[in-house]
């Protein structure tokens, strides 16, 4: 068997599917394109994943420390890129909150959830905005974060942003309103 050939056949298919795709997160981001499949499919696998409670607290450890090798690992073993702490942090509001740009695209391939919150109901696009992450930033709203997600206390990413004086997420979080 050639497993040269079977790889460009592999790329050729996932390539048609993705640029056929009408889900427009990949059109936004062309870097997540070239490595990914659909958010949708994606989607999909980490719901059918097997909870395994070790490794989804190593998970949500490794996206809290930065530990990118560590997630790519964890994700790939079955764990759950949506999993709670105590306090309702998911693995993706960890990376945000961090400024982790890779692991955030990586979590979000995987199928986390860009809308997650946690008991204080703030979402990562809030967490990058108020941190004045850019890059982070337009990678959640290419997965559909919501740009009028209100925390408990009524604030937006938006403001978030205007209070950190973050010009630029400003800006990009003002075009896509």
């Amino acid at each position: 068997m050639n497993f040269g050939i079977t790889k460009i056949t592999i790329g050729l298919f996932l390539a048609l599917v993705l640029f056929s795709s009408t889900d427009s997160a990949y059109a936004a981001d062309p870097a997540i394109a070239a490595e990914v499949t659909p958010h949708s499919t994606a989607q999909a696998i980490a719901k059918s994943k097997s909870s395994n409670p070790e490794l989804n607290a190593q998970l949500l450890i490794a996206a809290k420390n930065g530990e990118l090798q560590a997630v790519r690992s964890l994700i790939s073993q079955a764990t759950d890129v949506n999993v709670r702490d105590q306090y309702g942090w998911t693995p993706l509001l960890w990376a945000a909150m961090n400024g982790h740009t890779e692991m955030v695209r990586v979590l979000l391939v995987s199928g986390a959830n860009p809308n997650t919150r946690n008991k204080y109901e703030w979402t990562p696009l809030m967490w990058a905005a108020g941190q004045g992450y850019s890059e982070i930033v337009r990678s959640l709203l290419s997965f559909g974060a919501r740009i009028n997600a209100q925390d408990r206390n009524g604030w937006t990413a938006m403001m978030w942003a205007a209070d950190g004086k973050h010009t630029e997420v400003v800006a990009i979080l003002s075009a896509k309103n």
